[in-house]
């Protein structure tokens, strides 16, 4: 069985990229806190995300760099050769559903 479910916040901006063919994805990472605290404050785990699709849709409308997201999906992982010729392993979370804890900012403009 593979399956994960993580509570964390979101590192960057969200950012939708186009792959063609009405393909959409999104690659982030997910702060998910220790229980363990060092002397110099909380740590915690970055964990490499993918969403795909509807998914990557709704997390680029709803959510922001900082915001606390409930995610739920399977670990994958995949290779690829860099420039320098090396292999490159990469172990990531894919995401297929994302639970929102944080409501997105509303501002106010007054004028």
């Amino acid at each position: 069985m593979n399956t994960i479910g993580l509570v964390g916040r979101l590192v960057r901006e969200v950012e939708l990229k186009n792959i063609g063919e009405d393909r959409v994805v999104i690659n982030n990472t997910l702060a998910v806190a220790k229980k363990v605290r060092k002397e110099n404050g909380p740590q915690a785990d970055f964990i490499p995300i993918v969403a795909w699709g509807q998914v990557a849709k709704l997390m680029q409308l709803y959510c922001e760099k900082g915001h606390m997201v409930g995610l739920t999906g399977r670990i994958q992982s995949r290779s690829y050769v860099n420039k320098e010729e090396d292999t490159i392993f990469i172990v990531e979370m894919l995401v297929e559903e994302v639970h929102f804890l944080q409501n997105k900012k509303i501002e106010t403009v007054v004028g």
